[in-house]
């Protein structure tokens, strides 16, 4: 179903045609919203993107998104960063290689060479 009116990227509401100025119609911003100061209007709109963000995200989608953790603004850097975990939490997690110490010694694998060769005799 098609959503009737103009979307505000500011508040994320389909509006009526009347309640967007003349350059708020290009802009993407009705009137209640271009009455904002000009820093909770780019916070709101921040917030807004970020709840939008599709899945599959494109190189710059990822560079912006990238950037937003490490943003100014508490509530944006923490949605921000709870968005990229569910993207890529578990590709971009540090591992840590004291784990893998005990991987070093290849002195076990003698014992599963013997079993190996003795599947092969049967």
């Amino acid at each position: 179903m098609k959503k009737h009116g103009h979307y505000c990227k500011v508040c994320g509401r389909y509006r009526a045609n009347e309640k967007f100025s003349g350059k708020g119609h290009a802009s993407h911003i009705c009137k209640d919203c271009t009455k904002l100061p000009p820093e909770v209007k780019a916070e709101q709109e921040t917030l807004n993107r970020l709840f939008n963000l599709p899945w599959h995200l494109s190189k710059a989608q990822k560079s912006w998104l990238k950037n937003r953790t490490q943003d100014r603004r508490p509530e944006v850097k923490a949605l921000a960063q709870e968005q990229y975990d569910m993207r890529f939490g578990h590709r971009h997690q540090d591992m840590q290689l004291d784990d893998f110490d005990d991987f070093d010694d290849f002195d076990d694998l003698d014992e599963f060479d013997e079993l190996d060769e003795d599947d092969e005799m049967e």
